[in-house]
């Protein structure tokens, strides 16, 4: 993750500006639309499908690592949160058994960032709440990355890097 000092104190700054309340409110699931009652799909449209669904994800991690300082930084994190996480139940839908190591590192990795957004306010500092999302940021940053890598074979317009 590049500029991580960088973002860490543009995280306190935002955590501050937030006054690092936490709000309620979960990811929320979000079923995978299903698909319609087509015929059977022919393997082209199968992979069509597949790879417009990393390019979602990819675009929606883009978002998340996006940090900008303002009143209301905390809720535009936990929104683009939700949305890694919906592109991310809607890929695991399409691609099957497909990249399962990475898809469950990089589910696993959000969760442990939402969970940490959601305690920011039993953080002793602003300073610790900044370095505990900053931390689990890296570690979506890094799973989010390995899941594209392994998509790219497949999806070759699939970048390796969500922040592109």
């Amino acid at each position: 993750m590049r500029g991580g000092r960088a973002s860490a104190t543009l995280l306190a700054g935002v955590l501050l500006a937030a006054g690092c309340s936490s709000s309620g409110g979960s990811g929320g699931g979000s079923t995978p639309a299903s698909s319609s009652a087509a015929p059977a799909t022919t393997p082209a449209t199968e992979s069509a499908a597949v790879c417009h669904d990393v390019d979602a994800l990819r675009t929606s991690l883009g978002q998340l690592g996006n940090l900008s300082y303002g009143p209301n930084a905390l809720s535009k994190l936990k929104t683009d949160l939700t949305k890694v996480k919906d592109n991310l139940v809607t890929l695991r839908g399409t691609a099957g058994t497909a990249w399962r190591t990475q898809i469950d590192a990089l589910s696993s990795a959000l969760s442990k960032l939402q969970k940490t957004l959601g305690s920011l306010g039993s953080q002793p500092s602003a300073t610790a709440a900044a370095k505990a999302v900053s931390t689990d940021l890296a570690a979506v940053t890094t799973a989010g990355a390995n899941l594209l890598r392994t998509a790219s074979i497949r999806c070759p317009e699939a970048s390796s890097s969500p922040s592109a």
